[in-house]
This record gives structure tokens, sequence and C-alpha cells, in this order.
């Protein structure tokens, strides 16, 4: 809707709000417009034309690198760098980044890693680390109101619960990804052909190559502890006392994450006009010479948001992305949110009013009483990107919260029984040191000095409403940005992507938003049969005998009936109900009874007589008959035993065996008897 709409609808809406302020006592319940026309175009007006989910560089250090989505350009990356999906992110050697996705959940890459948001969204996030190590610490996770996933070489692990979870996937040579589990947590991690649970204190070794790959081996998980964990839970310790100290749900809610910067630079101070707001100390802004908010920084081309402010204050990211700057008693203060409040805070590119001038272009603070001002109006209009919702939504994926306390309703001043009016502060609370402006020709590109215009120059540009405009004026486009150069953010593409061919990660392919988790469950567990479900076991497990007709249930699925003869195919996959934990046993001796008489026995053959199973009945020889194959072994043992004769002598042996003269001299004494006898005479004479 046109802003100059807003302030014809001004009117027509004081008796409106006047009767919600008496219906909405408590400044901490949500306001429920009635339903109208009129109402509803202000409704439309606060949610923001693009409301992709963003996150946050929350810690860099050394050089990071990202390229958007669609760009085959590298960037530095910077603190408070808004990441979307799509984006991708390399650390150098001694690089290290952060990225804050809400309150709850932050992760860290190591150095020599190759990051890739594959989805952002309100359902759920999906990363995907091809090279590196990566640290994830989720303080609290529901997994049925979204999912968190990582895409590694060959493996998918599915966060299962709040805890600590890291990855490490090594260079493109690596064989194998290490994922560990600290903190109370719980993880799915699933391999091209199986799954496993990761349990709390544990780490495994899933093999993604070689002759090994799908397997894996667990083990404990303080014996991976390096010098990277212990920066890790350092920062985890850092984020956790500026949590303790995080005003959620009193002066902000959870949507606007990364407030709990804001107690290490400022403090919350209650005002007369607009409530609770936080005010800047002086040594968080003396270091910026004529220090306003929106001056130093730098305009960065984000898609699908088009151009987005990113500041170069540490503590900027919530104040530059909601709520409203305001100029009261001699400084600036920072309100969580503007005037209007209808529905839950959306994140936004920058809160600015922008504006040409003489050939330049100047923007400024967009006031308190204005709704978001839609800069980005011919991008977007003209944006694939573009629509609502688009991507997911920009909160934190929590449910919405009531306002909180500090949060109050619009301004209402009687002016006598039965009127009033809007209380809108005028547009010249804004100072004229606070617009900046540059040339047209320069804009987009690296700043240079304080870019202050003359205090004439700045009060003519604040005369002009901005409900007087029709439409926006139109910025420059990135791509006569980017060939001007100088843009201070340009860079060359990472060793880490120049060196190597594309990883493929993930036990699957992404085809959709929805999380992988159960599909690879049922396909790489279950086998895509159903799951068994059972409810808790009782106290005291009861005990069961045989023929007692209590049975435990067996097994991880149910198993489907044989098939018999007289089904047809179609039945062939019955319906499979879900056993109860205490089923009747009668149900099941169907299943698994042997077949009756009057039914044909060839179907069961194959299942009752395999071949490995009832070798006897194939052989009508008996068992003991010596086969064929028995009769070897005479020929075998000869060599076994023989060789030492055949080397021995034998042939001497043999000629006594052989020898013929003693059965041949038999006859001859028979012959010579007589001789003998004769020859006794002559010895005798």
């Amino acid at each position: 809707m046109r802003l100059r709409n807003l302030f014809v609808l001004t009117a027509a809406f004081a008796m409106t709000l006047t009767a919600l302020q008496a219906a909405n006592a408590s400044p901490a319940r949500t306001l429920n417009l009635p339903e109208s026309p009129a109402a509803s175009l202000v409704i439309d007006d606060t949610v923001p034309d693009v409301t992709a989910r963003v996150a946050r560089i929350s810690f860099i250090k050394g050089d990071v690198q990202i390229k958007r989505v669609g760009s085959q350009d590298w960037e530095r990356a910077t603190l408070n760098l808004p990441i979307v999906e799509g984006d991708e992110l390399t650390t150098s050697g001694d690089a290290r980044i952060e990225i804050q996705f809400n309150r709850n959940t932050h992760l860290r890459l190591a150095e020599n890693s190759y990051l890739k948001i594959t989805k952002l969204m309100d359902e759920g996030i999906a990363l995907s680390l091809p090279q590196g190590t990566v640290t994830v610490r989720a303080t609290e996770f529901d997994k049925t109101r979204s999912y968190l996933e990582f895409d590694a070489p060959g493996s998918t692990i599915a966060v299962q619960r709040s805890g600590t979870y890291r990855i490490d996937t090594g260079d493109k040579n690596e064989t194998e990804v290490r994922v560990i589990v600290t903190g109370g947590g719980e993880a799915r991690i699933y391999s091209e052909t199986s799954g496993f649970v990761l349990k709390n204190g544990r780490s495994a070794r899933v093999f993604v190559s070689g002759g090994n790959a799908g397997e894996w081996e667990t083990g404990d998980a303080a014996r991976y502890a390096d010098e990277f964990d212990s920066w890790s839970l350092d920062r985890d310790r850092t984020i956790a006392r500026s949590m303790q100290n995080a005003h959620y749900d009193k002066y902000y809610d959870q949507d606007i994450y990364g407030a709990e910067d804001l107690d290490d630079y400022g403090q919350w101070v209650h005002t007369r006009n607009y409530g609770y707001v936080w005010r800047p100390h002086r040594n968080s802004v003396n270091s910026y010479a004529n220090w306003s908010p929106y001056r130093y920084g730098q305009w960065r081309w984000i898609p699908p948001y088009g151009w987005t402010w990113v500041n170069d204050e540490p503590w900027g990211w919530a104040t530059y992305h909601h709520g409203r700057w305001l100029y009261d008693d001699g400084f600036w203060y920072w309100s969580p949110y503007g005037q209007y409040r209808y529905s839950r805070s959306w994140w936004s590119p920058a809160l600015v009013i922008i504006t040409t001038y003489a050939g330049n272009i100047c923007w400024y603070p967009l006031p308190y009483s204005y709704n978001y001002y839609n800069y980005n109006y011919y991008y977007n209009s003209h944006n694939p990107w573009g629509g609502h919702n688009n991507g997911g939504g920009n909160n934190t994926g929590t449910v919405p919260v009531p306002l909180p306390s500090p949060t109050r309703l619009p301004p209402i001043i009687d002016d006598g029984p039965g009127m009033s009016k809007i209380k809108r502060p005028p547009l010249g609370t804004v100072p004229p040191t606070g617009v900046v402006t540059v040339k047209s020709d320069e804009f987009g590109q690296k700043p240079t000095g304080t870019r202050m215009p003359p205090l004439s120059v700045a009060t003519q540009i604040l005369k002009q409403s901005p409900g007087d405009r029709e439409t926006p004026p139109i910025l420059p486009n990135y791509e006569d940005v980017k060939v001007r150069g100088n843009t201070g953010v340009a860079t060359a593409k990472p060793r880490i992507i120049a060196t190597a061919e594309p990883i493929v990660t993930g036990a699957a392919t992404r085809k959709s938003a929805a999380p992988l988790d159960e599909e690879l469950r049922t396909t790489k567990v279950f086998g895509g049969r159903v799951p068994v479900v059972t409810s808790a076991e009782p106290a005291e497990p009861t005990k069961s005998y045989p023929g007692s007709g209590d049975t435990r249930k067996t097994g991880a699925v149910d198993r489907q009936p044989p098939i018999r003869s007289n089904e047809t195919t179609e039945t062939k996959q019955p319906t499979v109900k879900v056993r109860e934990p205490q089923s009747e046993p009668t149900r099941q001796p169907p299943v698994y009874s042997p077949p009756t008489s009057d039914e044909p026995t060839k179907p069961r053959e194959p299942v009752r007589q395999p071949p490995r199973y009832d070798p006897p009945p194939k052989s009508e020889t008996p068992q003991y008959d010596p086969p064929p194959r028995y009769d070897p072994p005479p020929t075998r043992q000869p060599p076994r035993y023989d060789p030492p004769p055949k080397q021995d002598p034998p042939p001497t042996r043999q000629p006594p065996k052989q020898d013929s003269p003693p059965p041949k001299s038999e006859p001859k004494p028979d012959k010579p008897a007589p001789a003998k006898a004769s020859e006794k005479p002559d010895n005798d004479s």
C-alpha cells in the first residue's frame, strides 16, 4: 500500500484504536483488529514484500568469503552480514566464523572449510558440508516443529534433540566422515546403504568410499577433543552470559534475535514519549566522527531482498533491521518497535527513507510513526523471488508470542469528551544531522568520509514527506554498480573451490523443502516396510513361559504373511496394521502355522525344502555307502607313506627275496644221494 494512504486512514482509525486500547488493557496481549477493508490494508502494509528467513555472521576471524545464490562472484564476509538460503561460505587456513540462525542455534565453521546453506526456512534448516569441520550448538530444539540436517559426502545427519554436534569431512581425498554428539544430543546418521542412531557422548566414523563404504564404527566422543572444540566451548560460555542478561519477551520478542548484544554497548531507559528504549553508551559511538544511525556501513546486494544495509558497529544487527531510531532530548535511542504494531516482528534490509536530491541519493532513519518503507520496490516487483513468505519466512521458526509488556499501544491524546486523535510525532523529530547522502554513481561502493550533507540541504530533504511519493526512487542496478568497480567486497575465487572438484553430499538427493530424516529412515533402515510401533514397557516386565500364550514381539518391522495359492497377486501386499502392545496371541498363529492338508504343497516346497537345508532327500543312495569320491583314498595313502621306502635302497633288499638257488638246490641233493653212499667206502678205506 502506498504510504500516502496511511495519512488518509489516520482519522478513520482513531476511534478504532481507542476501542482497541480499552479492550487490550494489558499491553502484553496481541492486538486483534476488527475485520474491515481499512484494517486489512494497514495489516498488509506491516508485512514486507519479501519475508525470506535470514541468519547473520555473529563472529568472524580471518579470511572468510561468500558467494550469493545466482552469482559467480565471491565477496568478503564481514561481521553482521546477512546470510540467506543458497549462500556458500569458505574459510582460509587461519579463519573461523560463527553463524547465528536464531537465539538458540549457533553454527561455527573451522578453517579450510566449505559450507552451503541448502535450506533456510521456518520449517527447518538444511546445510551441506563438502569439506572441513563444523560444530552446531542447539540449546532448544524441537524436531516436531522444525528440522536441522547436515549433508556430508555420502551421508546425512539429522538432529533429534538439543545438544552439540560436530561433523568432520576432511578434504576431497578423505574416505570417512566423523560425527560427534555431546551436550545431551542425539542424531540419526544415514549412509548410502544403511542408518543408525548416535547417542550422547558417542562418536561415529562413517566410511563413504572404499571396500567398507556405507559401514560405520562408534567410539567415545572425548577422544577427539581439540583446539577447535575449546574455542567453540568458549563461544558457548560467552553466549550463555549474554543470554542471562538478555531481555527477550520483556523489551523485545524472540524474532529480534541478536538483541542480546546490546547490553554490552548500552542500556535500557524509560522515556516519556516512547516508553522503554535502548541508548548506546558514549564510548560505543565516540570512535565514529559525527555518529548517527545508518551512517557507518555499506549498502550490499543480497538476494532476494536487494540493497541491504550492513553496519560497521558490532552491536548493530538488531538495531538496523528491526524497530525505529528516535532522536529525543539530544540523544539517539532505539525502540524495538514502531508506533504501530499489529503482528509479529519482521526482519527488514534497512528501516530508512530513501530519496534523491540534486543528483544525490539520500537516506535517514525511518520515523517512529511511519510504517515500513520499501525502497527496493522496483527490484522486488520484478524479482522472481518476490512475494510474501518467500523462502519460508525470516523469523526464528518459533510460535508467535504475546507482545512484551514494555510495548505500548499507539498513544492516544483526548481532546475532549468523545474526541480523540492519534499522536504522531512530526517528521521533523529527525535532526538534519541524521541525513546521509552520496552521489548516485557512488551508491553501493566502498564508503569514503562521513557523507554528511550541508545542514541547509539536509533540512530541504527532511521537508519532503515520504507520503508525497507515488513510488520510492529507483535505486541503481547491482550489475551497473559492479561494473563501475570499487565496491570493496569483491575477491578472488577461494583456493578450496578453485583446486577441488565438486563433491556430492547427502545420503539422498533433496527434491523438496521437506526433511530427509523420515524418508531415509524408511528406505535405509526399514527397507520400505512399516516399523513396529509399541507403547512404553510396564514398570515390571511380565514373564512368558512356553505354552502360556504370552509371546514377546520380535522384529523391527511387521513381516507380511506368506502368499497362498488361492490369493491373487492383487492381495500380495495386504494392509499392515500396527501391532498393539497386548494383542491376542490367537491372531499370529495363522501367519506362522504350517499349511493344512487340503492346501497344495508345491507353493511351500521352496520354503520347506531349500537345497541348503535338505541335502539328503536329493540323493537316493544311503548316507553311509561309499560314493565314488571316497575311492581315491587308497591311492592317496601310498604317496603319504611310501616316499621313505622309495628313497631307501629297496632294490638291494629285494634280490634275497627273489633268489632261485634255494628252490633249485632241493632237487640236486636228491640225485647225488647214491653217490654219497658210494663215497663212504672210499673214505673208510
